[in-house]
């Protein structure tokens, strides 16, 4: 019985605190990518307004890019300046302008630039592509799709996520230890109080059955002496109903 109640305390317990767990390794995988991601695409944003298509013959003169503070926030910080861009410029009949690529050793041109049309061709004005985030605007003369190297940001959210699953396993193991301690605690008193009554009621039933057995011998002597008697026969009675009661 108490052997049930201990693991009955314990599940409750571990349940509690998986639950936890796993919400909160959810909160923090979810936030931490939808920050990720906006920084991404703010980032993508800064990248795009301050781009201007290198100019020839048969290229339409650039609009020239407005100053922005936002803008000048993001070029200055350090991840931005640390940060690999790519970008695809298409004109409105599809045929490509300019493709910036500074590592070609990454990313090749060609892929670049079916990226570009994949994503000119969607609904999507931004989001992530074959390991690329990415960004598309209109340039007032010609259509823009900036990438960026988003290596980066899914090695951190998966090392997150991965040191999380870690630490949160070796928390639960000793959360587990701690549930089976704390449910042995809470069950021994009970445990101990639970013998102390059965061995009452043994030592109670067990000293009271000597009496009883002697009145009934005693009554059945004198029944035999004095032959039948009202008051005897009430003893005999009642004397019986105890020794049923301390059975």
């Amino acid at each position: 019985m108490f052997k049930k109640s201990r693991i009955k305390i314990v599940a409750a317990i571990m349940s509690v605190l998986v639950l936890l767990w796993i919400s909160t390794l959810g909160l923090i995988y979810i936030s931490s990518y939808l920050e990720m991601a906006e920084q991404n695409k703010q980032m993508l944003m800064a990248h795009a307004e301050m781009y201007t298509l290198t100019q020839n013959e048969n290229t339409p003169p650039p609009r020239k890019p407005m100053p922005n503070e936002e803008t000048d926030r993001h070029e200055e910080m350090p991840r931005f300046q640390l940060s690999t861009f790519y970008t695809a410029a298409i004109s409105y009949d599809r045929q490509v302008l300019e493709i910036q690529n500074e590592q070609k050793t990454l990313h090749s041109d060609e892929e670049l630039e079916a990226l570009a049309y994949d994503i000119i061709g969607g609904d999507k004005t931004w989001g992530t592509k074959n390991g690329l985030a990415f960004y598309q605007t209109d340039k007032g003369s010609y259509l823009l799709v900036v990438f960026m190297d988003n290596t980066i940001m899914e090695e951190s959210v998966s090392t997150l996520f991965r040191y999380t699953l870690i630490f949160g396993g070796i928390a639960m193991v000793l959360f587990l230890f701690l549930s089976i301690f704390l449910a042995k605690k809470i069950v021994t008193p009970l445990e101990e109080s639970y013998k102390k009554q059965k061995q009452f009621i043994s030592d109670a039933g067990h000293e009271l059955k000597t009496p009883v057995s002697v009145v009934s011998v005693n009554a059945e002597l004198l029944s035999r002496e004095i032959g039948d008697n009202q008051w005897l026969s009430n003893i005999q009675y009642e004397n019986q109903r105890m020794g049923l009661l301390v059975s």
